[in-house]
Order: structure tokens, then C-alpha cells, then sequence
């Protein structure tokens, strides 16, 4: 008997509530969207509401997703000595990868084999922005991950492919510049970024979300469900990565005796 058939349909009834998810998401987006607004009414000051934008899209990432994922600020380092531009949000693993260093500012320094995901904090999603943001993910996707084997049940596996982990990009916005999210215009300025420069995720909450899967097809939010499509668009692909690399601990000693990378 599987404990999907303990209970009868009328004790399930009696016994327990009704969760409106929808509902909850829909409060936690109107939260979300109003805590961007906030500063943005009493400055204009453009650093300002950037930081306070990136506080509010972190704090929500990092209520979201378990444990075991890291969210904040990044700048993503490699064996090499190379580092990537500085990332508004990160998702990185805090189960299996060191993190290197943080700053007091919050911005922490982490292994490019741990790093899942990266998106750029903006006002609007738009063709500038959308290219910015490709500037910033290729610089973490262009450094070299080497990954190293790990210790399970049934002995020592060899170091996964870096080519089969995605690193995931994205733009975090709260309105959109183009009058059709769905149209020619977007399509177009999203598939010119590239691989390398790829955006798989985005949200505009005052209009829509979208995630761009591997074989380039599209899908949008309904209307008024933008923060949870993204949501659980964004989990369900990290699920699809599965634990980050393995990071090769002994590349990256190397460098302790080497001269760090030309400028």
C-alpha cells in the first residue's frame, strides 16, 4: 500500500486545508515589487537603487531556493588566476565548494566549478540592458572550470564534464521596454546575444517572465504569475544541473606558486 492511498478522498477533505499557491506567490510579488519601488520614490540617485534592487532580488532568491544553494553577490574566479566582472546575483553551491573570500561588502569570491547560476539587477528588460547583461554572464561562462573527482558509495568518480554543467544567466528587471514582450523586437535582440552571452532566464515584474530552453524555444508567464513561472522555471532547470563540479583543488594550488595572470 503506498501512502498515497491511506487516506480516502473525504479524509482528506476533513483533515486538511486548502494552500492557494497562486495566491501566495501573487503577495510575494506585489511585496517584491513594491520594495523596488520604494527607494526609487525617495532618491534618484542611480547606485542607490541599484544596491537596494539587488538586496530585494537576493533576499527573495535566497528565501526561495534550499540550503544548499548560495545566493548574493559573486565574482567568480578560476584556476587560472582569472576572475569575472562583478555579479549582482549569484546562485553558487555552499554543500560541496569552498568560498574563497568575502568582502565586508557582502560580494563573495567563489570557485567558477560552483557557480550555477548569474543575473544582472536592472530597471528594465530591454536591447542595451539585454546586452550588458550578456557582457556580464560571459565573463563567469568564459572562465575554465576543472574539475576534479569525488568520493561516493561505490568508490571514486572520475571529474564530471564542464561542458554538460550549465551555468545559467538571466536579467532581473521590474518593467519592461518593450511594449510587447512577446514580439519580433525581444526575440530578436535575445538570440543575437549568442552562447556564450545567452540569457536563459528573464522577469519584468510589471509585465512577464520568460525562459529560453537549450533548443532556443520560448515560453512567457501568464500575466499577473511572473514571479512564480520564474520562479519555479529557475528551479527546475538548477534540478536539471544537479550538483555543481567538483572543484580540483590541487589547479587551483598551482597558482599559490605561480605568477598571477598578465592584465
Amino acid at each position: 500500500m503506498t501512502r498515497a492511498s491511506l487516506a480516502t478522498p473525504e479524509e482528506v477533505e476533513a483533515l486538511t486545508k486548502p494552500f492557494d499557491l497562486r495566491n501566495a506567490f501573487a503577495s510575494r510579488q506585489a511585496a517584491l515589487a513594491a520594495d523596488l519601488r520604494v527607494t526609487a520614490d525617495f532618491t534618484s540617485h542611480p547606485t542607490t537603487i541599484g544596491d537596494a534592487g539587488e538586496a530585494d532580488w537576493n533576499a527573495m532568491l535566497k528565501g526561495w531556493l534550499p540550503k544548499r544553494y548560495g545566493v548574493g553577490p559573486i565574482i567568480a574566479v578560476d584556476a587560472d588566476g582569472r576572475q569575472s566582472q562583478q555579479i549582482d546575483v549569484g546562485v553558487f553551491d555552499r554543500q560541496y565548494a569552498p568560498k574563497w573570500f568575502e568582502t565586508k561588502g557582502g560580494v563573495h569570491f567563489v570557485a567558477a566549478e560552483s557557480v550555477y547560476a548569474v543575473f544582472e539587477v536592472k530597471p528594465e528588460i530591454n536591447r542595451t540592458y539585454a546586452a550588458y547583461t550578456g557582457d556580464k554572464i560571459a565573463s563567469v561562462r568564459a572562465l575554465r572550470r576543472a574539475s576534479g573527482g569525488f568520493r561516493h558509495l561505490g568508490g571514486t568518480a572520475k571529474g564530471q564534464d564542464p561542458a554538460e554543467k550549465e551555468i545559467l544567466g538571466g536579467l532581473l528587471t521590474v518593467r519592461s521596454g518593450w511594449v510587447d514582450m512577446e514580439g519580433v523586437a525581444p526575440a530578436k535582440a535575445l538570440s543575437a546575444l549568442g552562447h556564450l552571452r545567452r540569457i536563459d532566464l528573464g522577469i519584468a515584474l510589471d509585465a512577464l517572465a520568460f525562459n529560453i530552453s537549450r533548443d532556443d524555444s520560448i515560453t512567457f508567464s501568464e500575466p499577473g504569475l511572473q514571479l512564480i513561472f520564474f520562479a519555479m522555471r529557475l528551479f527546475e532547470r538548477l534540478q536539471g544541473i544537479g550538483t555543481a563540479l567538483a572543484v580540483d583543488i590541487p589547479e587551483y594550488e598551482k597558482r599559490l606558486t605561480t605568477a598571477p595572470a598578465a592584465e
